[in-house]
């Protein structure tokens, strides 16, 4: 029976203007913790199932506290959410901890890992940076790492092979086979440190809980003038080899590198500085995301610009990634400044099921959340064929004008999007506020969430009969953790669904049995496997159906 450690209350539910969105839940205590302490919550990672129970889970944590912990709530009911694991970091922390979840020993059970930029001192000249937590494998406990509750240890530990008295400052944390050779890898970004700004891919030999041990596979440091705060991946020319995207927070500096194969990765774009004319210091945090928004098998990148103007830049599509320059950067849009303004984390994805994609966007200092949807027609880079909402809004829902004396100072900093983690056919958007204004407004919160009314619910319909064979696109797409997917018989017959990876393996097996003509619905929850291109092949009797769809994590 699952261990309970803390219940928080669903709040009452609110609904901002012109929005589908609604707040359904938020955190106001930090747990071992003083009531209303300062937030430093800079973290939130949202949408898995790592213990196979059906019920979705979200991490969060925070750091340069006295006490830091990672924490991981998950649902068990409508809007509802407990305190079922934690941890307390061991070292002094200055600044932001790293999360990421997946099976990075390839052993057939996920892992948690998190990453802090420990104090290095004359004391500890070599704190680890990087702690595993191995799932302890029964299908319903959230026991993660060895021994459960305040005695938790982690299964593994890491130093990245640091020399003594190292600075070194890892955020962005991917779990992805990025090579295709069958394993993941864990994809780092070093926001900065005595070596420069880093990109670092390490792969692990073994078992962690065994004799396990890493391999870097990959590194890239270059002293930037400023810092990494996004490495994201995708295949935005959509030739089957995955590329690694680093933004650095200078004035708008990127590069990208294309993984051509086992540890050969080619940088293949390059651009620095792209604003200093203007002087506007572009950067992102989390905030570079690539997909194929309207649908015509090529992707495009966006980018939520870290700078006041609140502005969003799209990249061209492309057929061959190297062939990108300068020119094919656009600005897609700004929205209006409340305060500092500023942006943070971008996801992608189709809350409402109405098949057109939204970037969710948080407004760090405007303490507003975005969502920009495509309308569904014409060119993406085109703003005109966007529209965009505040579907949350701090002002509103606390009635504190930002005008006020005293006021608010939000910073929404982190946000991350989940496909229904109560199973109540909603999606979640959540978010942190790194600096809670407890003293001004006593209803403030670490933690929120909002959940969205779907346009189209996800539904299965047998009385719906096609005329032919029909296997639609997955939606939403790209997704994180799951997603539907849609089929219609026209005849009564046997039916197999299954996933596959690029490389042709089969993964997961979705439907295999006689159906009755009509429509049907199945999900895929891909929350044990990493970000990247994946395959669903329909067959009959008859026929075969093959698409693909893409996980981003």
């Amino acid at each position: 029976m699952k261990r309970v450690l803390l219940l928080f209350v669903l709040f009452s539910t609110l609904t901002f203007a012109q929005s589908n969105w609604n707040m359904v839940w938020k955190l106001s205590q930090k747990p071992f913790m003083d009531p209303q302490i300062g937030s430093e919550m800079a973290i939130v990672k949202a949408g898995f199932d790592t213990d196979q129970d059906g019920w979705g889970e979200f991490l969060c944590a925070w750091t340069d506290l006295d006490k830091n912990f990672i924490l991981m709530y998950e649902a068990s009911a409508d809007n509802t959410y407990d305190l079922v694991w934690y941890w307390q970091y061991p070292v002094a922390a200055n600044t932001f901890a790293g999360v990421a979840v997946g099976d990075i020993d390839n052993n057939g059970k996920v892992d948690i890992i998190t990453t802090m930029p420990s104090v290095a001192n004359t004391e500890s000249p070599n704190p680890p940076r990087l702690w595993v937590f191995e799932w302890q494998g029964v299908v319903g406990e959230n026991n993660y790492g060895n021994g459960t509750g305040d005695a938790v240890t982690p299964t593994a530990d890491w130093n990245y092979e640091l020399p003594d008295n190292t600075d070194f400052r890892p955020y962005s944390l991917i779990v992805e086979d990025i090579d295709h050779d069958g394993k993941n890898e864990l994809i780092t970004g070093v926001r900065s440190g005595d070596r420069g700004r880093e990109i670092l891919v390490a792969s692990v030999e073994g078992e962690l809980s065994g004799f396990g041990f890493w391999q870097i596979e990959f590194n890239y440091a270059q002293a930037f003038g400023g810092s990494v705060y996004n490495v994201t991946t995708g295949d935005m020319d959509h030739d089957g080899n995955q590329e690694l995207y680093m933004f650095v927070w200078d004035l708008f500096t990127m590069r990208i590198f294309e993984c051509m194969g086992d540890q050969n990765y080619q940088e293949v774009f390059a651009v620095d500085n792209l604003y200093s004319t203007q002087a506007v210091d572009y950067g992102s945090l989390e905030g570079v995301r690539v997909a194929d928004v309207d649908g015509n098998g090529k992707s495009e990148m966006y980018i939520a610009g870290t700078e006041p103007t609140n502005t969003v830049f799209v990249v061209d599509e492309t057929d061959d990634i190297s062939t990108l320059t300068s020119a094919n950067i656009h600005e897609l849009l700004s929205f209006p400044q409340i305060g500092i303004g500023k942006l943070r984390t971008l996801n992608i994805g189709d809350p409402d099921g109405d098949g057109n994609m939204s970037l969710l966007i948080g407004g760090e200092g405007n303490g507003q959340i975005f969502e920009v949807e495509y309308k569904g027609s014409g060119s993406p880079i085109d703003g005109a064929n966007w529209e965009w909402k505040a579907i949350f809004d701090v002002w509103e829902y606390s009635g504190i004008a930002p005008t006020a004396n005293p006021t608010l100072t939000p910073r929404y900093f982190y946000g991350s999007y989940a496909n229904d983690m109560d199973k109540d056919g909603k999606p979640e958007y959540l978010f942190v506020n790194y600096s809670t204004d407890f003293s001004v407004w006593s209803d403030d919160a670490y933690v929120w969430m909002l959940e969205v009314d779907n346009a189209n619910s996800v539904r299965g319909d047998n009385n719906l009969i096609p005329n032919k064979l029909e296997l639609n696109q997955n939606y939403p797409n790209p997704f994180n953790p799951s997603t539907a997917i849609k089929f219609g018989l026209p005849e009564a017959q046997f039916v197999s669904i299954n996933i596959y990876d690029v490389l042709g393996n089969k993964l997961q097996t979705v439907v295999n049995e006689n159906l009755q003509a009509g429509t049907y619905t199945y999900n895929f929850d891909a929350s044990k496997y990493p970000s990247g291109i994946y395959f669903y092949s329909l067959t009959t009797n008859n026929s075969t159906i093959t698409k693909k769809m893409m996980l981003i994590k």
